[in-house]
């Protein structure tokens, strides 16, 4: 089975997909094979075969570096990109994905953004942490697929429940 489909079938199966904003960078600037798999991840959410999420931090994470450039049309459109997608639920950060974000970051260390992902995808009962870049491996509670480790792998990374 190909990489894709084998990255296919396991989004597919999967209840709910939370998509960390590395993911939606390498889709959104074209970093290729991960800005190939992002598409299918899109295409699955668009047509209704892949429920997925992102986190409101993620708008910010995407954001930051150009306007940073004062590349304010650039960051416009992608906030529009991201907030108009078909399927797509870009969830707020509210006061019980804060609390638990702060759990999470007692217990991982790391970045505050990092935390607030994984918490996002936690409270929505998510079982894929969809991710990129990330030393991450294991989540308690959902199973973390690194497309980088991914393509790696051949499709065959999968991080425990």
């Amino acid at each position: 089975m190909s990489l894709r489909a084998r990255f296919t079938e396991r989004i597919e199966e999967a209840r709910l997909v939370h998509v960390d904003a590395r993911v939606l960078a390498y889709h959104l600037v074209g970093r290729e094979p991960l800005a190939g798999l992002s598409r299918l991840l899109l295409e699955g959410v668009r047509s209704g075969r892949v429920r997925a999420q992102t986190s409101a931090i993620s708008l910010y994470q995407l954001l930051a570096e150009p306007y940073r450039r004062a590349e304010v049309e650039k960051a416009d459109r992608a906030a529009r990109y991201l907030s108009a997608f078909p399927g797509l639920e870009v969830v707020p950060v509210d006061v019980p994905v804060a609390r638990r974000a702060a759990q999470v970051r007692a217990r991982l260390g790391g970045r505050a953004e990092r935390s607030l992902q994984i918490a996002t995808g936690l409270h929505a009962d998510a079982d894929v942490f969809l991710t990129a870049g990330s030393d991450l491996r294991r989540i308690v509670g959902m199973e973390v697929v690194n497309l980088e480790a991914f393509v790696a792998d051949g499709g065959e990374q999968a991080g425990e429940p």
